[in-house]
């Protein structure tokens, strides 16, 4: 069951994709973004460093540690993948659709949802960074 905290979370995050829906217009959803394309490729070129650097996120995260920091320096160096990481557990329907229309090779969308698999206990971490920088956090 959902505390009012989690509630209030996804209330928030499906009123902001609402409005980013509603300024997109209709035309934007009819063609896939060459940006969503070019982070699935960069994600999968550096997939080992990638991979390295939320294994140390992970570890921290596991002995209880504030994560918030490293997310945002990810976040900082790698705007482009952390947002994909971003839309990869909060957007999945989204993303799905997008590699569909791209025609995604499969053995990068493997890799996409196995990272999502091993650093699902992230994904609230994650978007509470991403609130917190549309304003809507706390």
């Amino acid at each position: 069951m959902r505390t009012a905290k989690q509630k209030r979370k996804a209330y928030l995050y499906a009123s902001h994709l609402l409005l980013v829906r509603a300024k997109m217009g209709e035309e934007a959803e009819e063609e896939i973004p060459r940006a969503f394309i070019t982070r699935v490729d960069d994600f999968n070129k550096d997939i080992e460093e990638i991979y390295r650097e939320f294994e140390a996120i992970k570890a921290k995260y596991e002995r209880g540690e504030d994560i918030t920091a490293d997310l945002k320096r990810f976040r900082s160096k790698r705007p482009g993948i952390f947002a994909l990481i971003d839309d990869l557990y909060h957007k999945e329907v989204d993303v799905a659709d997008k590699i569909e229309r791209a025609h995604v090779d499969p053995d990068k969308i493997k890799k996409l949802y196995e990272f999502k698999e091993q650093f699902a206990e992230l994904a609230d971490e994650i978007d509470l960074i991403v609130l917190d920088e549309l304003g809507l956090g706390h």
